[in-house]
């Protein structure tokens, strides 16, 4: 297995295996684990989350997935890629949960990344739970358009992978949406909106060609001023709105085009036929304690 990645990547794959012994770096795990342990064991029920340890634990096995893929470490990236994706839809759809309960209220997303946690499920084919964080995205766009006043104040406020997925969740999974973008979406998305069930090759590939060039352009840490799409390492290594459009066509008995963009093409090579994983326990039992607690979480 290659395990090839675009050269933009190379500093960022070097720097999440260095992240993973600063000090103080290799106990979070441990750390994390006991937040949610005390919050499973909270005498009475439903008990508040203190902070935000599932998604704080996602993060981590984010990182050690993109080192594992800078090793070339298959055994590591099958776990702790399947760990963050799986904890990153935890996270959406218990946030989703909230925001769905007071028809005026807050609990908003948050742009840009959590379009990306609800896309990881489809980037794995994990269809059951492509559908719920899909449709938990989408029910939240739609609370931020009809809720915040004046436009200008949504928290979907750019035309870029928020709308492009929105766009293609409700194609792919036949989701009635009412979502209206406040602009255009940016021509490299709309592009392959438009063009990503086409049996045509050289259309297919223009399309993720211009897509990926995007995604590279807007693949770097966040600012105190500006931010960016794709300011994590788990995005930045693994597009996963590009790589949902290739698990997407598949799924439909599509032809297996190659993007002919290494963004794209080196990581699909990788987990178009990933291995399953064992869930993470903790995963496994905060998900049944959500079940238990809150009838409608989903």
């Amino acid at each position: 297995m290659d395990f090839a990645y675009h050269p933009s990547l190379k500093k960022t794959l070097e720097e999440c295996q260095e992240w993973l012994t600063y000090p103080g770096n290799p106990e979070r795990p441990v750390e994390y684990s006991a937040d949610l342990q005390t919050w499973l064991d909270a005498p009475t029920r439903p008990a508040r989350m203190q902070g935000n340890p599932v998604a704080d634990l996602a993060h981590y096995y984010g990182m050690a997935a993109c080192a594992a893929y800078g090793r070339k470490d298959l055994q590591d990236l099958v776990q702790f890629l399947h760990w963050s994706v799986a904890l990153r839809a935890l996270d959406l759809r218990h946030r989703g949960m909230f925001s769905d309960r007071p028809p005026d209220l807050g609990n908003w997303h948050t742009a840009f990344w959590d379009s990306m946690k609800a896309a990881g499920p489809t980037m794995l084919s994990k269809w059951n739970l492509s559908r719920i964080c899909a449709q938990r995205f989408i029910e939240m766009a739609e609370k931020d358009e009809r809720v915040n006043q004046p436009p200008a104040t949504r928290r979907i406020n750019h035309d870029t992978n928020d709308v492009f997925l929105i766009g293609l969740f409700s194609q792919a999974f036949d989701i009635a949406t009412s979502f209206q973008s406040r602009k255009p979406l940016i021509a490299p998305y709309q592009q392959l909106l438009d063009a990503w069930r086409t049996q045509d090759e050289s259309i297919f590939r223009s399309a993720m060609q211009a897509a990926a060039d995007f995604h590279v352009s807007r693949a770097k840490p966040s600012t105190g001023k500006t931010f960016y799409e794709f300011d994590t390492a788990l995005d930045r290594l693994f597009p996963a709105e590009l790589l949902a459009v290739q698990a997407l066509r598949r799924r439909d008995g599509l032809p297996a085009f190659e993007a002919g963009h290494l963004l794209v093409d080196g990581p699909w090579a990788v987990i178009k036929d990933l291995p399953d994983a064992e869930p993470h326990p903790l995963t496994v039992r905060v998900e049944a304690r959500l079940h238990r607690d809150y009838p409608d979480f989903r």
